[in-house]
């Protein structure tokens, strides 16, 4: 089959099982790229049958330099050609990763970028947001998850329809990703046929995304165990969203029983939640999490572990969740709520982990690697959640752990010490979450109270022979 018979056939069944094939507004979000715009140009092309509504979204992540900004021009261009109406936006995501204590740059663009299109298909009133994720992407990203320990939501990867919900401003949006079942060859393959030009952006090139090591290192590797390892993967995603489903459908069933909202608190009956079966134990406490904070994102294995734990402990303990919630359990409840509405006193046991050097260790719910840092790295270009010191000025052994009584810190740049305490309270650190700041310990104090500030212990200076580098990211 032509390509351009074969990807259009692919959209129409995708428009068709997503109920817009008999007229839909859509936002296309376009990057440039072949899967993007042959997205584009496939969708005008069954418009005039589908009575579809087209309007193209382009953000420049504006830390490319010109290539971005030639991107946003090449995109709206395109939109002129074809007659459509485009929006076309900037953002800063390093600025957004340091604002919400992000700790990976992946995790912040992409939240960038759907925060983008969430705020237009409420304006424009649109249906949906259609995405240009191919099979090939749906692949890279059940491996991520597989590699991350992800259980059988993890499996699932990418869901053709999902919603987002953009929680500091409360907008919801339908993201829509009708092309999971065609490849990122046949993507290019439309766009040559049809002699549609497209751009190409060289940060897929780059092996600083853990994306980009799966797709041009790890996947590679694979194919020579099994050249179909991408449809295999696929397939694994396809049986564990059937088996999703079905335990969905036997969680429904004892739902009313196990849940129940009151004002801003969301809360489980401890044991109804217990007389279930395992996997649906974790699946209820994913969905409670979810409909307290209007998504599953940063909420790891490691989260739904803790919660697990707190439903088989006593009463008055207490758990943090991503997005400023907690869970604490009552005589017969797990509640979760805003952090604040709980007594955290003692909420947060002593932890101490040795750091894998060189290596990455997991460590509360983050993949901290450290290492010797490159020649070619300048620190200044690193972001919050990473960090350059003096090897040598650090000592043998490096731990990560949390606050102890009479704990110390001198911050880069400041001549004296000051303690702990009196940080936090600087920084303006909410009380409750001091407990559970992770600190980069060595034999010679702080080194990083993360991710604030860095020490002025083992700062890098003209007298550095060799350069140490600890890098933060989140393991969901």
């Amino acid at each position: 089959m032509q390509p351009r018979r074969k990807l259009e056939s692919v959209l129409r069944k995708a428009l068709q099982r997503a109920g817009f094939h008999r007229g839909a507004t859509l936002v296309v979000a376009c990057s440039g790229g072949p899967d993007s715009t042959s997205l584009l140009h496939a969708l005008l092309a069954l418009s005039p049958t589908l009575g579809l509504k087209l309007h193209v979204a382009h953000l420049n992540h504006d830390f490319r330099g010109q290539e971005a900004e030639d991107d946003a021009e090449f995109v709206a261009a395109m939109a002129g050609k074809l007659g459509l109406p485009s929006t076309v936006d900037e953002a800063d995501p390093i600025a957004y990763q340091r604002e919400r204590g992000i700790s990976s740059f992946e995790e912040a663009a992409r939240e960038v970028r759907y925060r983008f299109l969430t705020n237009l298909a409420n304006i424009i009133d649109a249906d949906a947001i259609a995405l240009g994720h191919t099979a090939d992407d749906q692949a890279e990203t059940i491996l991520m998850h597989i590699i991350r320990g992800a259980g059988l939501p993890g499996l699932r990867g990418m869901q053709e329809l999902t919603p987002w919900l953009d929680s500091p401003k409360g907008r919801a949006a339908i993201l829509f990703r009708p092309l999971l079942e065609a490849t990122r060859k046949e993507t290019r393959a439309y766009c040559l046929e049809l002699d549609i030009p497209f751009r190409e952006d060289s940060t897929n090139r780059s092996l600083r995304f853990t994306r980009n090591r799966i797709r041009l290192e790890l996947m590679p590797a694979l194919r020579e165990y099994n050249p179909q390892v991408l449809q295999a993967l696929v397939r694994i995603g396809r049986a564990a969203t059937a088996s999703s489903e079905f335990l969905n459908e036997q969680l429904n069933l004892q739902w009313a029983k196990i849940f129940s909202k009151k004002g801003q608190n969301t809360s489980l009956d401890t044991a109804a939640l217990n007389s279930l079966y395992p996997t649906l134990r974790a699946m209820a406490l994913r969905r409670a999490f979810a409909l307290a904070s209007g998504s599953l994102r940063r909420l790891t294995e490691t989260h739904v572990k803790s919660m697990l734990a707190l439903a088989e402990g006593p009463a008055g303990k207490i758990v943090h969740l991503p997005g400023g919630l907690a869970m604490q359990s009552t005589y017969d409840r797990l509640v979760i709520g805003p952090l604040h509405h709980f007594d955290t006193t003692g909420a947060s046991p002593d932890y101490e982990y040795q750091l894998k050097v060189p290596g990455t260790s997991r460590i509360q719910g983050s993949l901290i690697t450290a290492g010797p840092a490159p020649s070619n790295i300048d620190p200044k270009t690193l972001g919050p959640t990473a960090a350059i010191f003096d090897a040598d000025k650090i000592g043998d052994r490096v731990i990560v752990r949390n606050r102890r009584p009479g704990d110390y810190f001198q911050p880069l740049g400041m001549p004296g010490r000051k303690k702990l305490k009196a940080l936090f309270i600087d920084l303006k650190v909410p009380r409750e979450l001091r407990p559970s700041t992770p600190l980069l310990v060595s034999e010679k104090g702080v080194l990083w109270v993360y991710p604030y500030r860095t020490s002025e212990l083992a700062r890098v200076d003209e007298s550095t022979r060799r350069r140490f580098l600890v890098r933060w990211e989140s393991a969901s």
